[in-house]
């Protein structure tokens, strides 16, 4: 009779200290039978949805690890396939045996491919060699500013200042802005004129 302690899933969960019970020692056995089973290739034609479920992640982890390989015949197999039909022959063979590359019907495929890419190569290579170097293109230097027209101080402008003039500062400012609203203008309005 089986009981709610038979099912993995569903029963209660152990102890992490706890040792294993007898039921769960047979079930670790006939799941490692099983598994040593599936990768001899016998896998069970019938199996319940948990152990099927198991088994595909003990399958998946053993691939995962790099442990996984094909037989060399299987795997020759699958790679000429794989070159037949990159040059351009029929893919999969019925048989399932291997069928050398020399006889594919196009092998000038692949030297058409590298002879034209060369072509073309060499022909960029010898446009850019005939061609010269290109020459850069004159470009007028600006004339340079005047002074009057630069960021300066103001001291040749106001001159000293007196004790008498401490208190006309704005008539200074009204002079310094004078000046540099004449630069302005001379440099805005020459932007106009064509020489």
């Amino acid at each position: 009779m089986a009981t709610d302690d038979d099912d993995i899933l569903t029963g209660p969960v152990p102890a992490p200290d706890a040792d294993a019970t007898p039921s769960e020692r047979a079930r670790a056995k006939t799941f490692a039978d099983l598994v040593d089973k599936t990768l001899a290739g016998r896998t069970p034609p019938a199996m319940s949805t948990d152990d099927r479920a198991l088994l595909e992640v003990a399958t998946v982890i053993r691939a995962a690890s790099g442990k996984a390989e094909l037989p060399a015949a299987k795997r020759r197999s699958l790679v000429e396939d794989a070159l037949r039909q990159a040059v351009g022959g029929a893919g999969g063979t019925s048989s399932g045996g291997v069928v050398p590359i020399e006889r594919a019907r196009r092998r000038w495929v692949p030297w058409a491919v590298a002879g034209t890419s060369t072509l073309v190569a060499v022909a960029a290579v010898l446009l850019l060699w005939l061609r010269g170097a290109p020459t850069a293109p004159t470009v007028a230097m600006p004339e340079p500013t005047p002074v009057h027209q630069l960021s300066r101080p103001a001291d040749p402008l106001i001159g000293p200042i007196s004790r008498e003039q401490v208190g006309d500062a704005s008539t200074r400012i009204d002079t310094i802005y004078a000046d540099r609203l004449d630069g302005y203008r001379e440099r805005r309005l020459a932007r106009g004129r064509k020489p």
